[in-house]
């Protein structure tokens, strides 16, 4: 980042915080009143970034009072995973040969991926936080696998096949012993980049392993192999939500759906949307987050400049609202808002319910591209 842009960054951090306190502010307290309390929790922000120059960086902000805090990292990032004692990690966005570990009182570090393997952007912590996982490409063997590493040291202790090609993310299920896997079903190589080499015989799936052994315990897929199975949100009672970007011609063809679902125990489902309300899309979703009162699910589309919104009870669509390239999405349940990032640089608070889809803008970082995930602590 050069000096101007840096200012520019740390400026926006600094100005933009009051307006961006005082909205989150005013909607905690019209929360918590209802509740007979008036309290704002205080909540820190976790995202890739990367800034028009092509620098990569972790960025922190705190909600509570808008400071703001980048760090430099060798790669791209994609997903972020805080640890113990105030480091967190952020996963090389696929295909990385690194990971980088963030303590920000001290010197970055990485983890370098092993002989033939490249990270896919995302992982996950075992229930007793001493095992992290990590979804990998095993290249020249052509398969997925996650790697077993020790979450203090980062010592590579094994890996799990993931009984598919393309694993990108992994979620730890509510019991504590269980991990679902988004096989995203396209073959890769780093000699390529990130081109897709396998469009015509892809096949996605969503896998559910055995976090003690490996074991593959169950396997689902979708009847349009061209739905590449991205990404995954997990609620408490272990329904599994699924981001899906469709691979197919969308000049020919739309898919069903972008959005799946899946209530505990039973089958993964897409949920019903129309061709008309599908288009728009462009075939492309990224984040999600759930809403559990109301049963909504928010699903971000870059591509389509929306955010879209779901009705998990009835398994429907509801709207879509515009926002330029929204980026990642989290629920707040404090205030009952979705936190939205964009690849504008901007940070919104949305409320949602079945029938209105309110927005607000309450901060714009100059030079800032958030990535696809951002996360709350």
């Amino acid at each position: 980042m050069n000096r101007r842009a840096f200012l520019l960054l740390a400026t926006a951090g600094t100005f933009g915080s009051a307006l961006g306190v005082n909205t989150l502010m005013q909607q905690a307290n019209a929360t918590e009143s209802r509740k007979g309390v008036l309290t704002m929790p205080a909540t820190t922000l976790y995202s890739a970034s990367d800034n028009p120059a092509g620098g990569h960086f972790l960025t922190r902000l705190d909600l509570a009072n808008g400071q703001m805090q980048s760090r430099a990292v060798p790669m791209r990032g994609h997903a972020v995973l805080p640890l113990t004692h105030g480091r967190v990690l952020l996963f090389g966005r696929r295909p990385a040969l690194e990971c980088a570990v963030v303590d920000w009182q001290k010197e970055i570090s990485g983890i370098p991926a092993t002989a033939g393997r490249h990270f896919n952007g995302h992982g996950c912590l075992s229930a007793a936080g001493d095992v992290l996982f990590t979804s990998e490409n095993a290249y020249d063997e052509k398969r997925g696998v996650l790697g077993i590493r020790d979450s203090k040291t980062f010592q590579h202790l094994g890996e799990y096949d993931t009984c598919g090609l393309d694993p990108h993310d992994v979620q730890l299920m509510p019991d504590g012993k269980t991990l679902v896997i988004a096989n995203g079903g396209i073959e890769q190589h780093p000699d390529f980049g990130r081109r897709k080499l396998n469009l015509d015989t892809m096949q996605p799936s969503l896998v559910y392993i055995d976090a003690a052994s490996g074991k593959k315990i169950d396997e689902y897929r979708l009847p349009d192999h061209h739905l590449s199975i991205r990404h995954l949100l997990v609620t408490a009672t272990g329904d599994v939500g699924v981001a899906l970007q469709y691979e197919g011609d969308l000049y020919k063809h739309q898919p069903q759906s972008l959005v799946a679902w899946q209530t505990h125990g039973k089958d993964l489902q897409l949920i019903g949307i129309n061709t008309a309300a599908i288009q728009p899309f462009n075939g492309y979703m990224a984040d999600l987050a759930y809403d559990p009162h109301q049963k909504i699910l928010a699903v971000t589309s870059p591509r389509g400049n929306c955010i879209t919104f779901w009705n998990i009870e009835k398994q429907t669509f509801l709207s879509a609202s515009s926002l330029t390239e929204p980026s990642g999405i989290q629920f707040m349940p404090d205030t009952e808002t979705f936190l939205v990032s964009s690849a504008t640089g901007e940070l919104h608070s949305v409320t949602a319910s079945p029938t209105e889809v309110n927005a607000i803008k309450f901060q714009y970082i100059p030079d800032t591209l958030w990535d696809n995930h951002l996360v709350l602590t």
